[in-house]
């Protein structure tokens, strides 16, 4: 145990001194939720107040003065006397944003109580377009509808047979807590990768360039005691950028402004002692499952840069499971519970919304506990081959 923790002071004294893994595991995470957070909700707020205020280019055609008068806003201006085809391709184009086109007997249709028909042109990418044009078309829907069941002498009941009340029985910690649950973790599980990721090229692959390598083999300690130590170092990397990112949240929230009380209340519920300890518990085990299979793979190569070039794409392979977290329909079963990263996405969705199945919160440690055991395992195994460790 003495040597382990020597070669682990050593480990870390050495990583600590590197600028790039200070970045990557302290300083990345520390300031990414933060501005992430304050980043989302400037653009959000910013994006909804400019796309309600843009005006908007409306081309009508076959338009009664009724449609006219209902649509006069300080925000549209309305054109006419343009063909249609030449307003679709002006819409394709995004000189104007919508064209609206009236059958030629509309107002006919209107009068004589018939649907009146539209066709509404505009394309999809140009936000808020639709919304707000049949906001003005539902208010005259509405209109309309009104001076027909007055001219008629009938009970408005008489056109609305059922009146559907939704009532969400889900609680708002739950709704938020399925959306966000999924992203947050996301984002310490990167921050976890990379925390992981330069210490294991620098302290395998940098010492075998540097020549260090040979003069550590040298030393009155075992392989498995240097891996292990090694392994430790890479992995308190790992947690400790995780660490820091719950910090940077704790933080972001405190100082930044403009987030929905329902938002801010759950996101809050995160940051409780129950929630950062079932997530560490997650983490830690995660982070030395990183450890392992970094090691595992950079000890195989001869260069820092060989070594880039394989573990770069694993980032993609990690990316993906906590992806498929956010997709509908994705819940926490006994299947999902035993893969890995994906397992801690969905756990984390449960825990925040509160609904978490203990037992297969269970099941989660104890695989992943599995996983790092076997990955620390082949480390060593690649670690103990001549031709890895002195080539």
């Amino acid at each position: 145990m003495h040597t382990i923790l020597t070669v682990i002071k050593k480990e870390l004294r050495d990583t600590l001194r590197d600028k790039k893994t200070l970045f990557s595991a302290i300083i990345l995470p520390a300031i990414a939720i933060p501005l992430l957070l304050f980043g989302v909700t400037t653009m959000q707020k910013n994006l909804i107040e400019k796309e309600n205020t843009k005006d908007l280019k409306i081309v009508l055609i076959n338009a009664p003065e009724t449609i006219q008068e209902e649509l006069k806003d300080d925000h549209f201006i309305l054109l006419d006397n343009i063909e249609l085809s030449n307003a679709k391709d002006s819409v394709k184009e995004e000189i104007f944003d919508a064209v609206l086109e009236f059958d030629s007997n509309f107002k006919t249709q209107i009068d004589s109580l018939q649907s009146g028909k539209v066709n509404m042109y505009y394309k999809s990418t140009n936000i808020m377009v639709q919304s707000r044009l049949n906001k003005k078309l539902d208010a005259y829907k509405t209109r309309i509808l009104d001076q027909r069941i007055q001219q008629l002498q009938i009970s408005p009941e008489v056109v609305k047979p059922l009146v559907i009340k939704d009532v969400n029985i889900a609680s708002a910690k739950e709704q938020i807590g399925q959306v966000v649950g999924g992203f947050i973790p996301y984002i310490f599980i990167m921050l976890c990768f990379m925390g992981c990721m330069y210490p294991a090229l620098d302290l395998i692959t940098g010492e075998k360039e540097r020549g260090t390598i040979e003069t550590l083999l040298t030393v009155p300690a075992s392989r498995f005691h240097i891996l292990f130590g090694k392994t430790i170092t890479i992995a308190l990397i790992g947690i400790i950028a995780a660490v820091v990112a719950i910090t940077g949240m704790v933080v972001g929230l405190n100082f930044i402004g403009g987030i929905p009380a329902t938002f801010m209340e759950v996101i809050s519920s995160m940051v409780s002692p129950k929630f950062i300890i079932m997530l560490m518990a997650m983490l830690i085990p995660l982070s030395f499952f990183f450890a392992g299979v970094l090691s595992a793979i950079v000890v195989r190569t001869s260069s820092f840069k060989e070594a880039q070039s394989y573990v770069t794409p694993m980032s993609f392979v990690v990316i993906v499971p906590a992806i498929m977290a956010m997709m509908p329909g994705m819940e926490l079963t006994w299947q999902t519970a035993f893969i890995p990263i994906l397992n801690i996405a969905l756990a984390t969705k449960d825990i925040v919304a509160g609904t978490i199945d203990m037992m297969q919160y269970g099941a989660i440690l104890l695989s992943l506990i599995t996983f790092a055991v076997l990955a620390i395992y082949a480390s060593f195994k690649e670690f103990s081959k001549e031709g890895n460790v002195l080539k």
